[in-house]
């Protein structure tokens, strides 16, 4: 079924609320229309069971007698009922005895069991019909016998009602046309009085839609003409409900909308005075802005050309790289020809050319030697006394500078700027071959090179400096070391005699020594021993210093070594009453190394030891800790303070002045104790506390497969 879907408001509104007042009309209809039926029926039953009853009393005596004349007599005046369908009557026995009516299809007898002992109904339909039928059971006083009578007295109840027996069924149907006619005028009743009602309420309701819509169509025809730009017309209000407040906001609001239209037109023509000048000035603006940019990019070019320049001049410490370098980059940021550096000679007063860079020259002017007073490099001599930068826009329009020599380039302009370090006087000249003046950003570049070359340029000078130096230190100690060795060797030559003849004298190899010699010849081997000592020790250090020193590697025991040590200064601690004590643990393996230069080390420190301990006892201890091999020797001597431990190892370095003087020494056994050690791959070290002894250990490897040459 198709639907019309109303385009209108109103038609909306109207098919809205149409439906629903005749949905509500029906279904109130049909409700009152089934309660007035079933009202009708209730008292229709009501007048059925009535007759039904009332039948059933008058038919008692001729059921009782059978008598069909007097129950048709009865049938006959029910039926005068137009209700009435058919009465039919049966007998105790279920026969039926007298029917009146409209024919009926029912059996022709009850059986006993049907014979209802009560009044009942039931809704039957016979040929298309409805009925109400009703059966109703005929009962008559029972009958009491003589002996019941004589000896068995009624009771109250029996006096007054006595006992009933039914002695037959009546059957009466009541047909329910009438009920049905009656019940179908009154839904025609509702329906006229439904459709009237829907009639008038689609009127009421057109009439309200309408009334609702009209001013709302009004708002609408005023709001395409606003859309529209016609903002003149107002809408007339005729009502002061919450419609015509609607159309009075309208009108109110055309009115504002017409003025801030007004005052936009007004806005956006001086708005658009306003663009034309700030175009204007935006155009000014951006030529600014685009000329500050081109200034900041080339100053960022600049910044990062300076900034290569420094780490170029910084990244070495040739002298004459770093001037190279600075005279090509002074070309590159002055845009100028050629560059050259001047150094002021301060004995001879004269300009040297010490660099130069150009980009075509046919001449170079570090060949230049000039005096200070030469014209022709008044502007350089002039720049590096005063400090002042000096330019010459035209050479050509100088009178006071002569005629350029035969082969040098014939530059026009150039500008002067003057580089002062430590001791020395530089000049900076750029050179044009065009006229001109160098423009300020020119020379604050060059101003600024200037003033970072400075320190490259000392850096460059000291280091120079210092290699010098270096040199010569290195020869001198070169010199030092061979004449220590080899005077060292000499007077170890001659000692090593005496000692031998003197030590065959304390034999008595040839003759009895006296008592009164003996002392002074034993004086005399201790001290050829204690010089021995010192000048194997400067021999070792010239040999460390020249580089000459190399480990004879071997297998050796440890405990050996440290028995060599103890047996050759346990004497010594005897004579001083100290307890000299070795500690080596059982499970050390075969060690491999120097074990001379071991047992040298261990001289140097146990000999310390024993030297500066005067009460006490010395402790020499090794053990084996991760392939390492720690050597301790330990004392309870003077001690040494804490802020000398880091010296002790220096050459010719003692605790302090007062250590030496009190019991002797050079100051070499620890620093060639440190070499030795070093050559082993090991290292050394001290711990001390001042007055209660010292502790002196090393660690090498416990397998040193290749010696270091010191």
């Amino acid at each position: 079924m198709l639907t019309m879907v109303p385009r209108k408001f109103w038609l909306r509104i109207f098919w809205t609320v149409v439906p629903v007042v005749a949905g509500f009309l029906i279904v109130q209809a049909l409700m009152s229309a089934r309660t007035h039926r079933q009202l009708v029926t209730d008292e229709f039953s009501k007048r059925g069971q009535a007759i039904a009853a009332q039948l059933a009393s008058s038919v008692e005596l001729g059921v009782y007698n059978e008598d069909k004349q007097l129950l048709g007599a009865s049938i006959r005046g029910a039926l005068r009922d137009p209700d009435v369908a058919y009465v039919v009557i049966y007998g105790e026995a279920g026969r039926p005895l007298a029917e009146g009516g409209r024919p009926v299809v029912e059996p022709a007898s009850l059986p006993e069991a049907r014979i209802e002992k009560a009044l009942s109904s039931r809704q039957v339909e016979h040929s298309g019909e409805r009925f109400i039928e009703f059966r109703t059971p005929i009962t008559a006083e029972a009958e009491r016998t003589a002996d019941e009578e004589l000896f068995r007295p009624a009771s109250d109840v029996e006096r007054k009602g006595g006992s009933t027996k039914t002695i037959g069924v009546l059957r009466l149907g009541l047909s329910l046309r009438g009920v049905e006619a009656q019940t179908w005028g009154l839904l025609k009743l509702w329906g006229a009085i439904t459709a009237a009602f829907l009639v008038l309420s689609a009127t009421a309701l057109y009439t309200f839609s309408r009334r609702i819509t009209r001013p709302i169509n009004r708002l609408t025809e005023q709001a395409g003409k606003v859309a529209a730009g016609r903002l003149d017309e107002t809408i007339e209000v005729e009502s002061k409900d919450e419609i015509g407040e609607l159309a009075l906001a309208f009108n109110e609001m055309t009115r504002s909308l017409k003025q801030n239209i007004g005052d936009r037109d007004m806005a956006l023509a001086q708005l658009r005075d306003l663009n034309r000048t700030l175009e204007d000035r935006i155009d000014e603006r951006t030529a600014e802005l685009q000329e500050r940019g081109r200034a900041l990019q080339r100053s960022l070019e600049e910044v990062r050309a300076m900034s290569e320049i420094s780490r170029t001049v910084a990244s070495t410490l040739d002298l004459t790289q770093v001037l190279n370098t600075i005279s090509a980059r002074a070309v590159e940021l002055s845009s100028s020809d050629a560059c050259a550096i001047f150094e002021r000679d301060q004995v001879e007063a004269r300009l040297l050319g010490v660099a130069f860079y150009a980009i075509h020259a046919p001449s170079d002017l570090r060949t230049l030697s000039s005096s200070m007073g030469d014209p022709e490099w008044r502007p350089v001599s002039q720049a590096i006394e005063t400090g002042e930068i000096v330019q010459v826009p035209d050479l050509a329009g100088d009178a006071m500078r002569p005629e350029p020599r035969p082969g040098r380039a014939r530059f026009r302009a150039l500008l002067v700027v003057p580089i002062t370090g430590r001791n020395v006087a530089l000049a900076l000249v750029v050179y044009r071959v065009t006229p001109g003046r160098f423009d300020d950003r020119t020379v604050d570049l060059l101003t600024a090179l200037g003033n970072q070359s400075k320190v490259a340029i000392d850096n460059a000078r000291l280091f120079k400096e210092l290699e010098d130096k270096s040199r010569q230190l290195e020869v001198a100690s070169r010199h030092k070391s061979d004449f220590l060795a080899n005077v060292s060797h000499e007077l170890r030559t001659p000692l090593n005699a005496i000692l031998g003849f003197n030590e065959m004298v304390l034999g008595e190899v040839y003759g009895e020594v006296p008592a009164d010699l003996r002392v002074p010849l034993t004086d005399v081997q201790n001290s050829g021993r204690h010089l021995l000592r010192l000048i194997n020790n400067v021999l070792d250090l010239s040999k460390i210093e020249a580089g000459r020193m190399e480990l004879a590697l071997a297998d050796y025991a440890v405990f050996d070594v440290v028995e060599s040590v103890r047996h050759s200064l346990r004497s010594l601690a005897d004579e001083k009453g100290l307890d000299f004590v070795t500690e080596v643990a059982d499970d050390i393996p075969l060690a491999r190394g120097d074990p001379g230069r071991i047992t040298q080390c261990l001289m140097n420190l146990a000999g310390n030891a024993l030297k500066f301990t005067q009460q006490g006892r010395i402790v020499i201890a090794v053990e084996v800790r991760n392939d390492l091999l720690h050597y301790r020797v330990s004392d309870t001597g003077i001690g040494i303070p804490a802020d000398r431990l880091e010296t002790v190892f220096e050459e010719f370095r003692q605790g302090d002045a007062t250590v030496s003087t009190q019991f002797g020494g050079t100051g070499l056994g620890l620093s060639i104790t440190r070499k030795f050690v070093e050559m082993h791959g090991g290292r050394v070290w001290a711990e001390s506390e001042h007055g209660r002894g010292s502790t002196f250990s090393f660690a090498i490897p416990l397998r040193v497969e290749t010696g270091r040459t010191a």
